[in-house]
């Protein structure tokens, strides 16, 4: 087992294996002698029984990541799902709301033996067809997205939970998602480092920064930022005096892997470039032998690998020293009362309804049955329940007559409240709508007015989606359950 195996966090998908395959994984893993794992999918209890038995097989401290960006029901069934962050930057006491998500998000991880939170997102939301981007920023402007980021990473990191600022330099200006491919951003370098501020806000207080596979010809090279000595070592590390752990952004991505260079050959200048931590291989045993073989002959590189296996190390360790608790997470859907609180950062805020939402709530008769129509744009995110059920479980506690689920238009016309999701996703390609989907939505709307029936259009998804679509509508941010029953509560004129 050699050191170069440390460098590295192997994937294991509860959303895509059976428990006996993600055990042999595990087990072939740690023989490798990997520095830790990133965690998908899963029930809670599922999760936290498997971390449980990594640690005890495991020799040494070992970092258990996962993406937590809207709070651990992001991957997790059974823990709460939290606003974005263009949700807690759009309420009234976003540092407040901020604080909040990123403490539950911290303490609900350690609960199921996760160290590491890769959150908060900190590109800038300046370009609206960024297909990746949108609501997981906090907003267009630099000083605010750093102000909130540091907030939330200082709560999660209070919690014994490493936070993970990402995707320096920076996703924001892209039109092309890396998961896809390569977008390469031709801006000047003094607009670039001008955008840099939400991570100068933050360098000296977050545990990891993770690199985007995103070309900055104006930074230095023509490949991702991943790759690319020039951002990593000389901007990151000496220009700007980062100390943490860099950490790349998953490498079975398209953006990575854009050249016709072997897996192998990209880990290896991954390293060199300044890379301290090698997240989500293709291959793992294939990498890490690339890695070994580019060791022996290169000591400059030996000595890079030993100093980032140290930094990890180090940086690990400063996360484990409090007792990571296990087995089943304890009362996760209202652990100190956060997960209530945060649930009134969805609030919706000035410029996120249009017009005057009086008239078409009022239309609506909640003692009379309404349809909820339900319209996705979206793969569904593991761990979530299906579109729609939480949204009508707060209706119907709420006292509304509630018609059975349907996703379609065939029953005879009534009064409705269409359900559109539409977030950003890895692999979908696109900022905007489909045309199917813009094309239902229409249908749904001209059907209820046409039969004048009352009908309310809830977008779960970025405000900006609100310009393409008719009719009274408001934005609820995001899919997850915690929106769908604010914006039920919201509907229902809980919320003002």
């Amino acid at each position: 087992m050699s050191e170069v195996g440390r460098l590295f966090l192997e994937a294991l998908r509860f959303d895509r294996e059976s428990l006996e395959a993600l055990e042999g994984r595990a087990e072939r893993a740690l023989e490798l002698g990997v520095g830790g794992f990133i965690l998908f999918g899963g029930e809670a209890d599922r999760v936290a029984a498997m971390v449980a038995r990594l640690r005890a097989a495991a020799d040494r401290n070992l970092w258990i990541a996962a993406d937590l960006e809207r709070g651990p029901g992001q991957q997790f069934a059974g823990t709460p799902t939290l606003p974005p962050p263009a949700a807690l930057s759009a309420h009234p006491d976003a540092e407040e709301a901020t604080r909040h998500a990123g403490a539950l998000t911290g303490r609900v991880a350690r609960q199921l033996g996760i160290n590491w939170a890769l959150a908060p997102v900190l590109d800038l939301d300046v370009e609206p067809d960024n297909p990746i981007v949108a609501t997981r920023s906090f907003g267009s402007n630099p000083k605010r997205v750093g102000r909130l980021g540091a907030v939330w990473i200082d709560a999660c990191q209070a919690e014994g939970t490493a936070a993970c600022a990402k995707h320096f330099p920076g996703h924001g200006r892209t039109v092309t998602d890396s998961h896809i491919g390569l977008p390469r951003i031709e801006a000047s370098r003094d607009e670039l480092l001008a955008e840099l501020e939400p991570y100068r806000a933050v360098l000296d207080r977050v545990a990891a920064i993770m690199t985007a596979h995103v070309a900055f010809p104006a930074l230095g090279g023509d490949g991702p930022a991943t790759l690319e000595p020039a951002i990593l070592r000389d901007l990151l590390r000496d220009s700007m005096g980062f100390p943490g752990l860099v950490v790349t952004d998953a490498l079975i991505m398209g953006g990575f892997g854009a050249t016709e260079e072997s897996e192998g050959a990209l880990m290896v200048r991954a390293v060199r470039a300044g890379c301290d931590v090698l997240l989500y291989p293709q291959d793992l045993a294939a990498s890490i032998r690339a890695v070994e073989d580019a060791v022996r002959e290169d000591d400059a590189l030996a000595r890079r690998v030993r100093d980032s296996v140290a930094r990890s190390e180090a940086v690990c360790s400063a996360h484990s020293g409090r007792a990571l608790e296990s087995g089943r997470p304890r009362d996760l859907e209202s652990t100190d009362g956060k997960a209530a609180v945060a649930e009134e950062s969805i609030v919706l805020a000035t410029g996120c309804v249009r017009g005057d939402p009086e008239p078409a709530r009022r239309a609506l008769d909640r003692d009379a049955p309404v349809a909820v129509r339900l319209v996705s744009d979206d793969r569904r995110p593991p761990g979530l329940p299906p579109l729609g059920e939480a949204f009508r479980a707060e209706l119907m506690r709420l006292g509304w007559s509630v018609a059975a689920a349907d996703r379609g238009s065939g029953q005879p016309p009534g009064q409705r409240i269409v359900l559109l999701e539409a977030t950003p996703q890895g692999w979908k390609g696109r900022a905007g709508l489909s045309r199917q989907a813009l094309e239902t939505v229409q249908t749904e709307l001209a059907a209820a007015r046409e039969a004048e029936q009352g009908v309310y259009l809830i977008v779960l998804g970025h405000a900006r989606l609100l310009d393409s679509l008719p009719g009274p509508a408001a934005c609820a941010w995001a899919a997850e359950p915690v929106m769908e029953s604010a914006a039920a509560r919201w509907i229902d004129g809980a919320i003002p």
